[in-house]
């Protein structure tokens, strides 16, 4: 985060509340947001606001999720899905504002493979692609779409095996995301009826990826009419099982990891 923004943070703070009613921490490296919210649950913080985008939002979530503590979202990153979805203000002061007026709200959570994430997960063309980023210092939208031009020469869709409480099928497929939220980001909707309080997973099947049909995706995701794209299959569930030897990363909210052949994916309600 810049220092125009933080400043921003700083001074609107000091006009929506009391100086004894808040205090401001800056992450200084990766997995710092994780300390500094167990540091705030050790105290018995009532509220910890993550000011940060998605990435930031997740990390914070690996450890408030369940506990005594409400969580609350500065949009202060590149693709703000999330906050998007939860309709919180992308400009900086009127977002504190809200917060100031704000009530908590018992939202959905999500877990693959034991990690949580709030928005999004999932296995293929998008976690490969969020792999080759994840050592990236830069951000933004134009990074994206130059690393997944980049994959799109290169990769191969795969094979899967999928189960879950109504449904079990085989098929090959590009890339598959388990929605919680509506968003990846940057106003794309990968799922228009995905709802963070329903108790389930909207799971997203996008089965082939030419030119024309990516386009087509990309077009209908911006539209928020993805789910009527006949290349797309969707499915409700509260836990879905993918095994595939051709899988070999799984993403949470843009950040990869490495997995082998099975991921477990659970609507924590």
């Amino acid at each position: 985060m810049g220092e125009r923004k933080m400043g921003q943070i700083h001074e609107a703070f000091k006009i929506y509340f009391l100086e004894d009613e808040y205090e401001i921490h800056h992450t200084e490296y990766g997995g710092h947001a994780i300390e500094l919210a167990r540091k705030a649950l050790a105290s018995s913080a009532k509220v910890v606001v993550a000011a940060g985008g998605d990435g930031t939002v997740n990390e914070i979530l690996q450890i408030l999720t369940h506990q005594p503590i409400s969580m609350a979202i500065l949009p202060c990153g590149s693709g703000n899905g999330l906050a998007r979805h939860c309709g919180i203000p992308l400009k900086l002061n009127e977002a504190i504002a809200a917060l100031k007026k704000s009530t908590p709200r018992h939202l959905d959570v999500g877990s693959l493979n034991g990690r949580y994430f709030i928005s999004n997960a999932g296995v293929g063309f998008d976690a490969i692609v969020c792999n080759t980023i994840r050592e990236s210092k830069s951000r933004g939208l134009a990074m994206y779409v130059r690393n997944v031009i980049r994959q799109y020469f290169h990769y191969r869709p795969g094979s899967y095996q999928i189960k879950t409480d109504q449904n079990e099928l085989n098929t090959p497929a590009y890339f598959l995301s388990a929605a919680n939220g509506k968003e990846f980001g940057y106003g794309f909707e990968i799922a228009s009826g995905a709802s963070l309080q329903d108790g389930l997973l909207d799971l997203v099947i996008v089965k082939e990826m030419s030119f024309f049909k990516g386009l087509k995706l990309v077009i209908d995701g911006w539209r928020k009419m993805l789910e009527s794209n006949s290349n797309c299959v969707f499915i409700k569930a509260a836990e879905i099982e993918i095994f595939s030897s051709d899988m070999h990363y799984f993403q949470r909210v843009g950040d990869a990891h490495s997995s082998e052949v099975y991921c477990l994916i659970i609507l924590h309600p």
